[in-house]
């Protein structure tokens, strides 16, 4: 049980959540009152999710969840999530509690699950935003109250605007009305007024990372083809819609997501897409979430074949859906999975008479498995088919093979073979409007460059990969550059700067439960306190990895080899030969990220 003083800490942190729930409730309609009241009842408690709520307050009609999210801005579980995470803020800043205290005060089941929800909400880890909360700490109050009063009035036109939308989309908000909403809309979001200025008329944006989108001469049937997908995407309704049902799914079981999908009649080709993306970010950081996700999309997509019966007009949407299918299997070390998972795609793609952008996406991740299982030439088989079937030389797409292509070389042990597909796609990424491809690329050069003894290369670009990972990757993309940052540090002799980075690096992913980059960032310390005959710190070091073998699993290869190299730092004969040892036995276990 946690004491007395932490749940007084909690209830004083919590005072401006509470106080947003009874306003909001004061302003929301007769019937959803029961529900704000709840939730101000039981916020922090475990058991509180949206069949809970639901259940507890005798709701059955549907629409409901949607009514909320027309009240409130905020459809219930993510109300529910930005109290909590509100919270969470105040004491992280304010108090000294311990991030597992925390995590069980406002309710989270493990710290795990606290950390992912905060870094998803926040942008960046708890530890960080703590840090950097404390570091501000001397913002004068005058500055503090004019933030506040900002962030309120930003919140207050985001509800109207909300609102607004509703009315847009259901056919009741006039001309003049609409136009005010676009502007309201885009000076709230001020990154989409350049999009939303050069959009054509007919949307395309579909997540798909390898769709044509820069007008390449392509054969009418293909081109039909993308006609359709197109359509299919939906337009702004559809994708609303999709966002909606996206908000009742996210988190919840998949028993309750197939039981989500089977009461909506709203399901459309937009969902499908929106779930292969979710799959894709949430993957990962958790295979299995990835593999679920990515179960639901096509699920959500047989309902909407059923409802259309045109099933050959769906097929390269089916074959796209079972290749990241069997891509998050692989993630998941599900081998066997993925190798059928690609066979029921490959299926898919010859009724769909074989798209050559599906193709190759196919044959990039297929290719991808194969570098897992060390089958290396089979592998880049598959890349040089994909490679030949991108449909322009400037295609995102283009850019996912040239990666593929690296990482292959790379896991082969030849860093210096991979430089040169990742330079190809240097200049071709400037030009991407992915974001997260662009930082996954600058990501990769600079730890091949690193792994090669390139570091004057390195550092080099270094500044744009912290940029984009800052701005666009995600709390796990954030750790592992500071790791990096720490690699490349040590690698041009700045050995103070090299600890701090890996130390934070450590600390994180240990509190994210990654136990195979825990180890491996602590073989690197280990490597830096050996470079300077540190050997206290070293047995001190191996003394803090005793709890890594418990996150390790059943990878009995790498538990014995980290085993071997404790006893080294206890006999003071750590050398570079038992560093490496450990850590090629920990990537032989390791779970990979496919590109």
């Amino acid at each position: 049980m946690l004491a007395g003083h932490s749940h007084k800490l909690l209830e004083q942190a919590a005072k401006e959540s509470i106080e947003r729930i009874q306003l909001d409730r004061r302003k929301a309609p007769q019937r959803l009152k029961p529900l704000l009241a709840y939730i101000e009842e039981n916020l922090f408690h475990p058991t509180l999710d949206v069949n809970q709520l639901k259940r507890s307050c005798g709701v059955r009609d549907n629409s409901v969840p949607i009514q909320f999210h027309s009240a409130v801005g905020r459809p219930p579980h993510g109300y529910i999530e930005d109290r909590r995470l509100e919270t969470a803020c105040r004491l992280l800043a304010d108090s000294h509690l311990k991030i597992w205290q925390i995590s069980e005060l406002l309710g989270y089941s493990s710290i795990q699950v606290f950390s992912r929800a905060f870094s998803r909400w926040s942008g960046q880890r708890p530890t960080l935003f703590r840090k950097k909360a404390r570091r501000g700490a001397d913002m004068d109050d005058s500055s503090r109250a004019s933030q506040h009063s900002s962030d309120r009035k930003r919140f207050d036109r985001s509800v109207v605007a909300t609102e607004s939308l509703r009315k847009a989309l259901d056919g009741e908000l006039p001309h003049e009305e609409a136009k005010t909403l676009i502007e309201t809309l885009l000076d709230l979001y001020p990154s989409c007024r350049e999009s939303f200025n050069g959009a054509s008329s007919e949307p395309n944006d579909s997540p798909n990372e390898g769709d044509d989108r820069h007008g390449t001469e392509l054969s009418s049937e293909a081109s039909q083809q993308d006609a359709e997908s197109a359509q299919l995407r939906g337009n702004a309704h559809d994708r609303y819609q999709a966002e909606t049902i996206w908000n009742k799914l996210d988190g919840a079981s998949v028993e309750r997501q197939q039981a989500v999908l089977a009461e909506t009649s709203q399901t459309s080709a937009a969902l499908f897409y929106l779930l292969l993306e979710k799959s894709r970010d949430l993957g990962t950081e958790d295979a299995e979430s990835g593999v679920a996700i990515a179960e639901t999309a096509l699920s959500s997509l047989d309902s909407v074949v059923r409802q259309r019966g045109d099933e050959r007009t769906f097929a390269n949407l089916k074959a796209q859906g079972w290749t990241r299918l069997a891509n998050a299997r692989s993630l998941a070390v599900d081998f066997n999975g993925a190798e059928a998972g690609f066979e029921e795609a490959d299926t898919h793609l010859k009724k769909g008479g074989r798209r050559p952008d599906v193709e190759a996406e196919l044959l990039t991740f297929k290719a991808t498995l194969r570098r897992d299982q060390r089958r290396f030439l089979e592998a880049r088989e598959l890349l040089d088919r994909a490679r030949e079937l991108c449909p322009q030389e400037t295609s995102d797409l283009l850019i996912k093979v040239l990666l593929a292509q690296a990482s292959v070389r790379f896991e082969e042990g030849h860093p210096t073979a991979a430089i040169p597909f990742l330079e190809q796609a240097l200049p071709l990424v400037n030009s991407s409007q992915n974001n997260v491809l662009r930082l996954t690329v600058f990501h990769n050069l600079v730890a091949t460059y690193s792994e090669a003894g390139w570091y004057d290369k390195a550092v080099h670009l270094l500044p744009m990969a912290q940029r984009l990972s800052s701005d666009h990757g995600s709390g796990y993309n954030r750790m592992r550059f500071r790791w990096l940052e720490g690699i490349v540090a040590r690698g041009l002799g700045d050995l103070e700067a090299a600890e701090t980075a890996l130390v934070e690096a450590r600390d994180a992913f240990s509190e994210a439960g990654d136990g195979f980059s825990t180890a491996l960032v602590c073989l690197d310390l280990a490597e830096l306190f050996s470079r300077q005959s540190r050997y206290a710190d070293l047995i001190t070091l191996c003394a803090s990895m005793a709890p890594i073998s418990g996150m390790l699993q059943h990878h009995r290869e790498a538990i014995v080899a980290l085993q071997l190299f404790q006893r080294a730092a206890e006999e003071r004969s750590v050398t570079n030969v038992v560093v490496e040892r450990a850590r090629k036995a920990l990537l032989r276990g390791q779970k990979r990220v496919v590109i």
